[in-house]
């Protein structure tokens, strides 16, 4: 075997065994292994197994694995400590991603698992499982509601950068369409004291914000408003953003909620859209996954390059007037009324 088949035989091995490492870290967190050795700071594999229930030699196996692939740290004779990216993984981190790694290594895992299904009919693999689709799955099941959207809110490290590109501070009256729990919102209005606003989402989800800091630190200055963005959005909004919510439609259902946006919207308004967009040459496989991802958990969803997005927007009424980039692969991209 030559050189360059022993190289192509290890990256395929490892593209093989990425199983390996979602389930490992999905399991060092819901075990409590992560916390466990955060509460200790630095743990041998003994203590640690009987402060988890766990078997000593499974245990030492899997923080082996983990120091590999840089979740931990050490070795068995002075212990386990958790690394940057473990840190993340804790339940009392402020910017934890536990909830983003709990989903996908329950709910999507298996529906990735059935991504044959998805392949020769173009539709979900979560609803082949789990016999509905997501929407209607997290709607009859409020834990992993409550799982789904914290994970949505792990996933977004680059709401910070969001009011850094663009300027939030004329705006009067902002609408979140689907924000979900409301984490974008609560960064503008941090930011920006000038602005009121409206999160708007399904009624269980509006029900969920109850106690998060956008009802809390800011229940003078955003309403919390329950409905469907395929009948109505709120209107006299003068900015609407869509943060991560056209990826997850097909073109006609995205149709649909942006001429509901252009119709509520206030004259002079804008649209500020937060998605990932594809295009060829980026040496990184992020924004194609998620592509693939949409297919797999939504069917119907899909991630576009730019001239798809600027069609859809065209066909509804709006024109393209910047595109900025944002960290993970996100852009925001501004559109006003043609």
């Amino acid at each position: 075997m030559t050189m360059k088949d022993t190289t192509a035989g290890r990256r395929l091995f490892e593209l093989m065994a990425g199983f390996w490492k979602t389930q490992a870290v999905y399991l060092a967190t819901e075990a409590g292994i992560v916390d466990a050795i955060a509460n200790a700071g630095r743990i041998r594999t003994v203590e640690l197994a009987l402060a988890t229930r766990t078997d000593a030699d499974a245990l030492g196996r899997l923080l082996l694995f983990l120091e590999s692939l840089d979740v931990v740290e050490g070795d068995e004779p002075s212990g386990y400590a958790l690394t940057a990216v473990g840190e993340l993984l804790r339940t009392d981190a402020e910017d934890s991603m536990r909830d983003h790694v709990r989903i996908y290594g329950s709910h999507f895992y298996p529906a990735w698992g059935a991504l044959s299904h998805s392949l020769r009919t173009g539709r979900s693999a979560f609803a082949h499982v789990y016999g509905s689709d997501l929407f209607s799955y997290l709607h009859q099941n409020p834990e992993v509601s409550l799982t789904y959207e914290r994970a949505m809110v792990a996933g977004t490290l680059f709401f910070s950068a969001v009011s850094r590109v663009h300027d939030f501070s004329g705006a009067r009256r902002i609408v979140d369409v689907a924000g979900g729990h409301g984490a974008l919102l609560n960064e503008i209005l941090n930011a920006n004291e000038g602005p009121r606003a409206v999160l708007f989402d399904a009624p269980h989800v509006i029900e969920e914000t109850k106690d998060r800091p956008i009802a809390t630190d800011h229940a003078d200055r955003c309403e919390r408003v329950a409905g469907n963005f395929f009948e109505s959005v709120p209107s006299g909004g003068d900015v609407y953003i869509l943060s991560r919510i056209l990826h997850c439609f097909d073109d006609e259902a995205c149709h649909r909620i942006l001429t509901n946006c252009r119709r509520a919207m206030a004259p002079g308004g804008r649209l500020v859209i937060l998605e990932r967009i594809l295009a060829r040459g980026t040496g990184s496989s992020l924004t194609q996954g998620y592509n693939m991802h949409m297919l797999v958990v939504l069917g119907g969803g899909r991630e576009r390059d730019e001239t798809q997005y600027r069609t859809l927007l065209d066909k509804a009424g709006f024109t393209v007037k910047a595109v900025h980039g944002l960290p993970l692969e996100t852009h925001l991209v501004v559109a006003e009324p043609s």
